[in-house]
């Protein structure tokens, strides 16, 4: 895999060990019954309609992280992003490159405080 330059104030912001780390909390912590509805067992998730297990010893790969900047008031205002690539990178198509399982983007806000995740089968 070609790694390009990095952004090293984005990395010491952001680390991609936090990243990893964050994700793998959405994974699998659990919450009790009470606190979700038709909750999916830990290390699943839906996607496309379709149910994905995701393996504890999963490969988080970060793709990408980024600060996106409004000009006007928008849902989460100026935040950061995170493009992860769960189970790894498995190939390029393009320039495009394809997780074993799916992706997942992690928002956080200036504070550096993780705001929502989304999990989807493209590229985003």
């Amino acid at each position: 895999m070609n790694h390009i330059s990095h952004n090293p104030n984005l990395d010491d912001f952001l680390p991609d060990s936090q990243i990893q780390s964050d994700l793998l909390y959405i994974l699998w912590e659990q919450t009790s019954p009470e606190e979700i509805v038709d909750a999916l067992p830990p290390g699943t998730l839906e996607i496309d309609d379709k149910y994905i297990e995701i393996p504890s010893n999963v490969k988080l790969e970060v793709i990408a992280k980024s600060y996106r900047q409004h000009n006007y008031e928008s849902g989460f205002g100026d935040h950061y992003a995170a493009l992860i690539a769960i189970g790894g990178v498995v190939s390029m198509t393009a320039g495009i490159p394809h997780p074993k399982y799916c992706y997942a983007t992690l928002f956080y806000s200036s504070e550096k405080y993780l705001i929502t995740s989304d999990f989807h089968s493209e590229m985003r």
